[in-house]
């Protein structure tokens, strides 16, 4: 891809500014290698314009439509970079109540043409700040990193031909930051949170279903309960990291190492086959029919597991006495349900 033009902009929320930062040497380097780095990332989700006339987009199709008037193009630069800063400065009023803040960092806007197919992408990237020294004078300062590529945040949008309607784009964005994709760039998902939780759960429960049969039970228990407690207990999935978390360092009971490794690769896939997006927020209803599980115990009695169960295994025990005789013992907070059964 050729770059048309680029700029940055470090968006100061807390001294509510913008400030234009000069375009070092070697950026369109770390533009490309950016953009490639976006291409690759799987965690990524798709959207599509609410309006073209919405203010980001409709700058960047002006911008397109006006790439050789220097003075126009950096109006609308400007503009993109004071949206992002008032969006900024009321997501940071409503998380401060929280003690959170949101991050700190600069934007990197982008116009690039694709000689193969005529057509044009629009880089948005919020990039993380971080204090380095400055060789001339010794000065500690603040920037970005060429080599290490930090995103808060990330837009592509792809422009095909810049009269139509409707324009697809990927987002990136490494916290739920609603304000990101809603406020600031004012595009729609393409595909809901809704389904997306469940389409994931389903996808999910069906490789462990298929790749645990026989003498795993044990190890299919747990692990679909580490994906049930990691779904109810955040907000903002990520696909790949719930991935890694749960089976990365998975310590198996009866599964072989290399069986874990390939159940890993297998659920790495499935945004892909199963379409469904590697970002999005949970919605937890969604799934909470599909959770319970059912296990028979004895004539006339049933176990139902109805959600995820912090400390499984000092929750729910399997035993046998010295007679060979075979009993659950479950941990209970329920005093009326103890006094019940209490020998």
């Amino acid at each position: 891809m050729r770059i048309i033009n680029s700029s940055i902009r470090i968006i100061d929320y807390e001294n509510q500014r913008i400030s234009e930062r000069t375009i070092p040497g070697s950026f369109e380097e770390f533009v490309s290698d950016l953009i490639t780095h976006i291409h690759t990332n799987t965690s990524v989700r798709e959207y599509k314009t609410r309006s073209v006339v919405t203010e980001v987009v409709g700058s960047i199709l002006q911008i397109v439509a006006r790439r050789d008037e220097n003075d126009f193009v950096l109006n609308r630069v400007n503009g993109i970079a004071t949206r992002l800063l008032n969006e900024e400065i009321e997501a940071q009023r409503r998380v401060a109540r929280m003690n959170t803040n949101v991050q700190k960092g600069s934007l990197v806007q982008s116009l690039l043409f694709n000689d193969d197919d005529d057509s044009f992408v629009y880089l948005l990237a919020k990039v993380e700040h971080s204090d380095f020294v400055d060789d001339s004078d010794f000065s500690f300062k603040t920037g970005f990193s060429k080599d290490k590529k930090t995103i808060w945040k990330s837009c592509l949008i792809h422009i095909t031909d810049p009269d139509l309607e409707e324009f697809y784009a990927k987002i990136y964005s490494n916290t739920v930051a609603k304000y990101w994709g809603d406020d600031f760039l004012e595009l729609d998902q393409v595909k809901s949170d809704e389904a997306n939780t469940l389409k994931a759960f389903r996808a999910i429960d069906a490789t462990l279903n298929q790749n645990m049969k026989g003498n795993f039970s044990r190890d299919h228990t747990i692990i679909r309960n580490a994906f049930i407690s990691y779904l109810k207990n955040r907000e903002h999935i990520d696909f790949p990291t719930m991935i890694e978390s749960i089976l990365g360092q998975y310590d198996p009971v009866d599964l072989p190492s290399e069986k874990v490794d390939n159940i890993k690769g297998k659920m790495l896939e499935l945004p892909t086959k199963k379409n469904f997006d590697s970002q999005f927020n949970v919605v937890k209803s969604a799934i909470n029919a599909r959770i319970k599980k059912v296990y028979p115990v004895n004539e006339g009695i049933e176990l139902k597991i109805t959600d995820g169960i912090d400390d499984l295994k000092n929750t729910i025990k399997a035993f046998r006495d010295d007679d060979g005789t075979r009993y659950i013992q479950i941990k209970t907070n329920n005093e009326e349900t103890f006094q019940r059964f209490r020998v």
